[in-house]
């Protein structure tokens, strides 16, 4: 049997039917939308730099090698000393993003990590003008210094690592190229070590170490108004790009490194 309803009685089902299709509507749109995202937000770029320990961050740069390697490390020795110190926005970075610089980027031995994570720490709390300079002047002193240095050798021999491996003092030399590849390759020749020895992981532990306090010595000198470059690059690439660089002859050659390094018998072919 078909029970009739009156046309009032028709309207006013479907009036509740529509609003409850629409109240539903309305909620599933609340619930399949991305949640908002809330907290505080960071401040603008370059970040507040604070003055840092020279020797937390060597600490910090060399134990942070056997974490992450030394991409890792070149650039926690820095920003995990300022997450410690000067909390956020540090506290939001996370630090394992410079791992891929480990073995200058990945293995390749291309630009070495330790100064690939300082440079991101640098830039982080710089502008980019000042993060020039000093990026300049910390490849220079990496070309030119005899590493691993003096303090590292010094702090493995009183036990002072987080990370002991018992090795002490290491041999030291110069690079004279901010490449991994190079800056590995002469250091094992000159010290007869194996590049897979632990002497060599020690090496560039204790190297990552001295990376992440020189930035902070910058920085710090930055901060305070004393910042000068100390180190230029060798009279050979001046040299060289006398014919090679922008606006010479050739005009094929751009770069800030020393080219004898590899390039040492090119005209002589």
């Amino acid at each position: 049997m078909i029970e009739r309803i009156s046309r009032k009685q028709f309207l006013s089902g479907a009036a509740r039917y529509l609003t409850t299709a629409a109240a539903g509507s309305a909620a599933w749109s609340l619930l399949s939308k991305e949640p908002a995202i809330s907290g505080p937000v960071a401040p603008s770029w370059p970040w507040p730099y604070a003055r840092l320990d020279m020797e937390e961050a060597r600490r910090l740069g060399h134990d942070g090698y056997y974490e992450y390697g030394c991409g890792y490390a070149g650039f926690a020795g820095i920003v995990k000393a300022l997450q410690d110190k000067a909390g956020a926005p540090f506290t939001g970075v996370p630090l394992q993003m410079m791992s891929f610089g480990s073995g200058g980027l990945k293995g390749w031995g291309t630009i070495c990590g330790a100064l690939n994570g300082a440079s991101a720490a640098i830039s982080l709390v710089s502008d980019t003008k000042t993060a020039g300079l000093l990026i300049d002047e910390l490849t220079n002193w990496y070309t030119q210094a005899l590493l691993p240095g003096d303090i590292g050798n010094r702090i493995a021999e009183n036990r002072g690592y987080a990370v002991d491996k018992g090795i002490k003092a290491l041999p030291r030399n110069r690079s004279g190229s901010p490449l991994c590849h190079i800056s590995v390759t002469k250091w094992c020749a000159a010290s007869r070590y194996a590049v897979d020895s632990p002497e060599r992981l020690e090496r560039c532990a204790r190297v990552s170490g001295d990376v992440a306090a020189q930035a902070v010595k910058l920085l710090n000198d930055q901060s305070l108004g004393t910042f000068r470059a100390e180190h230029t690059p060798p009279k050979s690439v001046a040299e060289c790009m006398s014919c090679h660089g922008a606006g010479h002859a050739e005009k094929n050659v751009s770069t800030k490194m020393e080219c004898v390094k590899c390039h040492h018998d090119v005209h002589k072919k």
